[in-house]
């Protein structure tokens, strides 16, 4: 049985029962003591793998007044499930010592590495959310050097690492060993948090365009602005959720989320957002929300178009309004104890860190007037109340009320230095699906014991559809498409620029960055007058950089350079500056995979938004109106085969791809080329896949794009 088919049953939930991998450790070790922890490689035979129906895996965490306990044994240990004692089988403990410098950590060199050193139960996982919207400016600069520091006294060598903020995907996550790259993005990024700032993203400047404030307002309504508070508090823990939910794919063993917030009101129904506003000065009265007027629009035609003056992109009167009502009648209390029920599921403890320190107050005194003092206290005793339920709730420590932020994260790290890999076969054999709870013990008095709350049984459905999907063949066009597909993971709709890049590994090792610019719907254009892109590419400890000038009225562009030495993934990092200076730059980064077998085609996009030219695109969304074009780069010898477009199952669909050849003058440069009309697809994800023809044999390259609209 393949460990990827075992893997793949685990990421439907059932944790550790039904088709489950574990790793036993025959004899007990003798534990280091504390002041002198070993590396866990060198004290623990190698790992054996098993395959069980009824086999579960407990990483226990067991603390006294504080500090982690090295000198329990198996006999010491008690695990009751849904009350009843189960017998010990497995017993292991592990130590992490720290990792050292950064020279000396053995990074992974691919996203598929890094994934499978997570399922290693032996590597701990970590997760740095930075919940940008929840945290002032101020308090990210406080945070980010605590930060730094925790990483380096609690990441041992062979740990993992990633960052994650509200707008990425998780699945945009990238866990490394070295924390560099990471120490440096938050010592220049420092101004990362957005709270009380006066960012918007294009969905919040249409609320405050949607409902203008009264004439007793400042800037911003009452109404737009708590929209966009519970718009911004869901996307959070909607973030958190998809994180805690990618986590159980990726492993059974605990997950440690330290999540950088200043915590969350959990808004509930609000009945009141509904009532149409009347001016207290005017009386003029909000008009009855409805659809969208008939009128005739500047062609002569018929249109529903919003009768205001407003950009191509930005919501209409009637988008705002159901986003209000959704908004008003949410519930993210119950959200909020499902994403708790979540994260016990998976496995995931949160560890809750309040960068305010000690907050007198949760409201600044201005810009806009703060709300009385009884209420802004019953609102940061919510918030502070909200950190601690969601630490106690998941075996995590919440660090907050305490100035001393590198007191409360050497809490965190001596929490997480040191843990014992527990594993037992059930008492109860049946497959119901059913919620079983777990209750670890040690008979020491004094320690407690940290450990998974418990683990949803398999069903007989779902062990007999793992097995099945275990020992089936899968197509290899299947296989090729959901791997191009998992890369439309990092897009980001409310991305303003993006960029995307391809590598060629022939005699001249090429990396060509093709970036693109999205208009801010509803607002000036910040970058009007053009601008300047630094671009950055780093392979290992060898990097590169070029510098590219955006022209007034350009929005895209498409560079090369030569790739740095090396071999590995490729990071790219870019950073877009107004040419007038009066806008804040923008950023993008990805990692590209490196090698023959790795290369991947530049995307162009030609439509009406393009003026019926073929511009680069870094966006990997298109348009039913758009055509999309891939350009590969090949060696001389190399020819065009067949193109098809194939679905998510890797069937092929009757959509012509003209497949063809150009040559770079300039450079020398072959390139196959394959152009699609899209306006045959409906909505969704695809693949669209190129044949090269070699003298010894062909390869087949799919890319993925998203069509919408």
């Amino acid at each position: 049985m393949r460990y990827s088919s075992i893997r793949a049953f685990v990421a439907t939930g059932v944790l550790a029962v039904g088709l489950a991998v574990f790793v036993t450790a025959e004899t007990p070790q003798q534990p280091p003591p504390p002041e002198k922890p070993q590396d866990p490689a060198q004290q623990q035979p190698p790992p054996k793998f098993r395959v069980e129906s009824n086999f579960v895996r407990v990483d226990a965490y067991p603390l006294k007044n504080g500090k982690p306990v090295f000198d329990l044994k198996a006999e010491e240990f008690e695990i009751f499930e849904d009350g009843n004692l189960q017998k010990i089988e497995t017993f292991e403990h592990v130590v992490v010592r720290p990792a050292g410098p950064q020279g000396e950590r053995a990074e992974v060199s691919s996203q598929r590495e890094s994934l499978q050193a997570a399922a290693n139960p032996r590597n701990r996982v970590f997760i740095i959310f930075l919940d940008t919207p929840h945290v002032m400016v101020d308090s990210a600069h406080r945070i980010n050097e605590p930060l730094i520091r925790l990483m380096d006294s609690i990441l041992g060598p062979d740990d993992l690492v990633g960052v994650m903020t509200p707008a990425m995907a998780a699945s945009q996550i990238v866990l490394g060993r070295k924390t560099q790259v990471i120490e440096d993005s938050l010592r220049r990024n420092w101004p990362w948090g957005t709270r009380f700032s006066i960012l918007r993203d294009d969905r919040e400047w249409a609320y405050k365009s949607c409902y203008p404030p009264a004439s007793n307002e400042r800037d911003e309504s009452a109404l737009a602005r708590e929209m966009i508070a519970r718009k911004r508090e869901r996307a959070t823990l909607e973030a958190l959720e998809d994180l805690v939910r990618y986590l159980r794919s990726v492993r059974e063993e605990r997950k440690a989320i330290l999540t950088i917030t200043e915590g969350w009101l959990l808004f509930g129904e609000n009945q009141s957002m509904m009532k149409l506003r009347t001016d207290p000065l005017t009386g003029a009265q909000e008009p009855i929300p409805g659809v969208d007027p008939v009128g005739v629009g500047p062609n002569g035609k018929l249109t529903t178009k919003d009768p205001r003056n407003i950009a191509e992109g930005t919501l209409t009167k009637s988008e705002c309004d159901s986003d209000r009502m959704r908004l008003a009648t949410m519930d993210n209390k119950r959200f909020f104890l499902d994403l708790m029920g979540e994260a016990n599921s998976a496995n995931a403890s949160f560890y809750p860190v309040d960068p305010r320190g000690l907050p007198t107050f949760d409201n600044p005194i201005g810009p806009d007037p703060p709300p009385p003092p009884t209420i802004d206290a019953a609102m940061l005793r919510q918030r502070i109340e909200v950190m601690r339920t969601l630490a106690g709730n998941t075996d995590g420590i919440a660090v907050v009320n305490s100035n001393d932020l590198d007191d409360g994260m050497k809490r965190i790290s001596d929490d997480l230095t040191s843990y014992y890999l527990l594993g037992y076969y059930s008492s109860n054999a049946k497959l119901d699906g059913r919620f079983r709870s777990l209750k670890v013990r040690v008979k020491t008095p004094g320690v407690e014991v940290r450990a998974r709350r418990g683990y949803r049984a398999a069903t007989e459905a779902e062990v007999t559809a793992a097995r099945r999907a275990a020992d089936a063949p899968v197509p290899e066009a299947t296989r090729a498409v959901t791997a191009a597909i998992d890369r439309l993971g990092r897009v980001r709709p409310d991305a303003r620029f993006r960029i995307n890049a391809i590598a060629s590994a022939g005699v001249k090792p090429t990396v060509w960055v093709a970036g693109e610019l999205q208009s801010a719907a509803g607002r000036p254009d910040d970058f009007a007058l053009g601008g300047t892109v630094n671009i950055d590419v780093t392979v290992g400890t060898n990097s590169a950089t070029t510098r590219v000038t955006l022209k007034p009225g350009e929005r895209t562009f498409l560079t090369s350079m030569p790739a740095p030495a090396g071999t590995g993934e490729m990071g790219i990092r870019a950073r877009l500056a107004a040419a007038d200076g009066g806008a804040l730059p923008l950023s993008d980064m990805l990692q590209v995979e490196t090698g023959p077998s790795a290369v991947q085609p530049l995307l162009f996009r030609r439509g009406v938004t393009t003026g019926n030219r073929v511009l680069p695109a870094a966006d990997l969304r298109f348009s039913r109106t758009e055509r999309v074009r891939l350009e590969l780069p090949v060696e001389a010898d190399a020819k065009p085969g067949a193109g098809r477009v194939l679905d998510r199952a890797g069937q092929p669909l009757q959509v012509p791809v003209a497949v063809g050849e150009r040559l770079d003058e300039a450079t020398g440069q072959r390139w196959i080329t394959a152009d699609v009309v899209l306006a045959p697809l409906a909505g969704g994800d695809y693949g669209i896949e190129v044949e090269v023809v070699g003298p010894s044999q062909s390869q087949r390259i799919v890319s993925a794009i998203r069509v919408v609209r």
